[in-house]
């Protein structure tokens, strides 16, 4: 559900919904296969009027079979108005990756795993746990109308190149991975907006494309649909969605993805689990209403 949680592909987007917005998402990807990936994502952003700018942090645990990253970033971006309804903003983000690899959870062909003996006969496999960290960063330029959002941002790869320096001992590469968001909004009646969206993601080597649309209802219910993949080498699921509010600053979204992969033969679909809080009010003062001139002091 990117298109309800834009600032977790792109720092630039950080505090321009002018207010506080909260949003965590739970996500398990290809049910009943084992080791499928399981993810927590937690992110808040909110405005800084008197700097012209956002701040916001995100936090994401990974976990896929034996591996596991854990990141934290914090985000600053500066926004400059284009006119009274357009902003583009453009952002920084800086954080740590801890990425941990538990060997005890790996076999290899040649290994003993009959109690009490445990070892994997192979030099470059742990038996216990090993970690390594790395700092990374973040960047991205964003444009907010008053129907049309578009961004482009660099983020590094949840899955990092490991490199062996030692007994037991890794160093970990992140590999940059880059993106492009814009969604439209298309008012079609009093009550019913449409919101059509696209998200692109490529390491340059490879690209992947999703499309997708949500329709919102007195902006108390929506629902929507994605196809995420085009072509042999990038096709993975079409996705269904629908959400409510559960109050008038709380959002409650779900999604459904059925797979079209060669891997929708071994898994269930996947899950993913959306909540969002914003505060719906300017935080602090707000910003400053326009300098008015009067003519008898000109």
């Amino acid at each position: 559900m990117y298109a309800l949680n834009p600032f977790a592909v792109n720092p630039a987007y950080a505090g321009l919904e002018n207010t506080l917005v909260a949003t965590g998402v739970y996500r398990q990807q290809w049910s009943n296969l084992q080791g499928a990936p399981v993810t927590q994502h937690l992110n808040a952003h909110l405005p800084l009027y008197f700097l012209s700018s956002g701040v916001g942090i995100k936090l994401e645990n990974d976990a896929i079979g034996a591996h596991r990253t854990t990141q934290a970033a914090v985000s600053y971006n500066y926004q400059l108005e284009l006119g009274r309804t357009s902003v583009v903003s453009i952002g920084l983000s800086a954080g740590f990756m801890q990425y941990s690899l538990d060997g005890a959870k790996l076999r290899a062909p040649d290994g003993v795993y009959e109690a009490p003996n445990f070892n994997h006969n192979d030099q470059f496999l742990p038996e216990g746990k090993v970690q390594a960290g790395t700092p990374f960063f973040e960047a991205g330029i964003f444009l907010q109308t008053r129907k049309l959002q578009a961004g482009l941002s660099m983020q590094p790869a949840f899955a990092p190149v490991l490199t062996i320096t030692g007994a037991d001992a890794l160093k970990i590469e992140p590999v940059q991975h880059y993106y492009f968001f814009s969604a439209y909004n298309i008012e079609a009646g009093d009550h019913l907006t449409i919101k059509p969206s696209v998200l692109a993601k490529t390491d340059l080597t490879v690209t992947q494309v999703e499309i997708s649309s949500i329709l919102q209802w007195n902006e108390n219910i929506f629902a929507g649909a994605s196809l995420r993949g085009f072509g042999k080498m990038a096709k993975d699921a079409a996705v269904v969605m629908a959400g409510f509010k559960l109050n008038e600053k709380t959002t409650l979204g779900y999604s459904f993805d059925i797979p079209l992969s060669a891997l929708k033969s071994a898994n269930r679909g996947s899950h993913e689990l959306l909540l969002r809080y914003s505060l719906n009010r300017p935080v602090g003062a707000g910003k400053l209403p326009p300098v008015i001139y009067n003519p008898r002091f000109l």
